[in-house]
């Protein structure tokens, strides 16, 4: 391949909000065939079925990978769900991108009101950088991604003037 390629990918972590959730859900199943069990009705023993049946379908969807491509200028950041399912989430060309710095750098003191768009692994020791860029008609925005130090070079080496590093 002739051009500029990288790609970084990162799990992430677990939030209590999602671990809340999941306890929630199986706790919504047990309850139904629970209470299914004890008045005899089959509309709830056909609803815990239900809920049943979603579980085991959603359950690989709180597993979620974030993955960035970065190919000739233009970042794509993708989620893989379940470890099979991908979609591109967002797609930046960095002609549209103002700064990219890690997270706290005083370089970003001026885009600190913007809307921020979370794709890291939300670990507390992760090495978060920032992208501020234009997407789509939304204006201004904050991505918050965890690249690779090859991906970082290759941002560097296509915009100079708009990459800062450690």
């Amino acid at each position: 391949m002739d051009g500029m390629y990288a790609e970084a990918g990162v799990k992430r972590a677990n939030s209590a909000k999602l671990l809340m959730l999941r306890v929630l859900v199986i706790a919504a199943v047990l309850f139904t065939f629970f209470f299914a069990g004890v008045t005899g009705s089959k509309i709830l023993f056909a609803l815990g079925l239900i809920l049943g049946c979603l579980i085991v379908w959603f359950w690989p969807r709180f597993n979620v990978e974030w993955e960035y491509i970065f190919v000739d200028g233009q970042l794509d950041f993708d989620t893989i769900s379940g470890g099979e399912k991908r979609k591109t989430r967002l797609r930046i060309d960095f002609e549209q991108v103002e700064v990219v710095a890690p997270l706290g750098s005083h370089a970003l003191d001026a885009y600190k009101h913007y809307r921020i768009r979370d794709y890291s692994s939300l670990r507390k020791n992760a090495r978060i950088y920032v992208i501020v860029a234009k997407v789509a008609e939304d204006g201004l925005e904050q991505i918050y991604f965890e690249p690779s130090e090859k991906m970082l070079s290759l941002m560097k080496e296509k915009a100079p003037r708009k990459v800062m590093t450690l």
